[in-house]
């Protein structure tokens, strides 16, 4: 199987070796890697550089900031031509301060193939780097029909997807302004997207990212089991996270479509919020424990901008 690694990198100094290196090493597969560099102000670059002999990298410098991973992650591939992805059986995201095992994309495309999905996830081990603990992370809760609507599959760094699939999302990424789209979520977009356009998505049970928790990494540091955690995930949600997500969402659903009346219904007003809660109710999340926490938290009193 020959791979490409989409690694989106910025101010990655301290670890980007060590991923880099995990990820050429994984093992029974071919692996090329494009890094597309933010305009980092650390060595990052320098460090790319010194794999100079190592013909399965290269390393692509943005003009100016993309603003986010998500932005770097999506600009990178609409930046691919054609060509250079069916060049390839399977591509992947990777973040920058991650420890691949070297199993993961041989079990990912392994995965792939035989369920015959166009899109991969998986569970990740939550390392927190301070307390050196590790943990793992449960995203492989079984798919309900309407899921997608309010949660990605997992985080964007255990994606492995058809190269099909990446062109078909690269053509939807030239009508849409992501960039303009706050909190935007790449891994929860690659998943609404592939379930609302009917490509098959398989969640590993397994997990096979080192996921690094550490004092730089700000999103990370929400999936922690801690009281600042809690408190970061009310602070976004208060600010209408969820609805603003929903507002970028419904841009490219039908008029006439369900996902389309959900979001309206849950967006209109308090008591049509509760509608959906209790019409749809577990079909909403994968995971009960998840979608009780996501029924209280849309109880909050949360002011919509329009």
């Amino acid at each position: 199987m020959k791979l490409l690694v989409i690694l989106a990198s910025y101010n990655g100094e301290k670890y980007i070796r060590e991923q880099i290196d995990s990820i050429l090493n994984q093992e029974e597969v071919n692996v090329d890697i494009f890094v597309f560099d933010d305009c980092s102000k650390d060595n990052t670059c320098g460090i790319i550089k010194t794999y100079n002999q190592e013909s399965r990298i290269k390393l692509v410098k943005n003009n100016s900031p993309q603003g986010s991973a998500a932005n770097n992650f999506f600009n990178a591939i609409k930046s691919i031509s054609d060509e250079v992805i069916n060049g390839y059986d399977f591509v992947a995201f990777a973040d920058q301060d991650d420890i691949w095992l070297p199993e993961k994309l041989k079990a990912a495309s392994t995965m792939l193939i035989k369920a015959q999905s166009s899109l991969y996830c998986s569970n990740l081990i939550l390392w927190d780097e301070k307390s050196n603990s590790r943990s793992i992370i449960n995203k492989s809760f079984p798919q309900k029909k309407y899921d997608y609507l309010f949660e990605g599959g997992s985080a964007g760094c255990t994606y492995v997807f058809t190269t099909d699939f990446c062109l078909g999302l690269k053509s939807i990424l030239e009508k849409i302004n992501y960039v303009q789209w706050e909190y935007f979520s790449h891994d929860w977009f690659v998943y609404f997207y592939a379930r609302t356009t009917g490509y098959k998505v398989s969640i590993d049970n397994k997990a096979y990212i080192k996921y690094r928790i550490h004092s730089d990494n700000v999103h990370g540091q929400l999936n922690k089991k801690s009281l600042f955690a809690i408190r970061q995930r009310l602070k976004l949600i208060k600010k209408g996270w969820y609805f603003k997500q929903i507002k970028g969402f419904n841009k490219i659903t039908t008029p006439d479509s369900v996902e389309n009346k959900i979001y309206h219904l849950y967006c209109k007003n308090y008591f049509s919020r509760l509608y959906v809660l209790f019409r749809y109710n577990f079909e909403l999340m994968r995971s009960s424990k998840k979608f009780i926490q996501f029924f209280i938290i849309s109880l909050l009193p949360i002011r919509i901008n329009k």
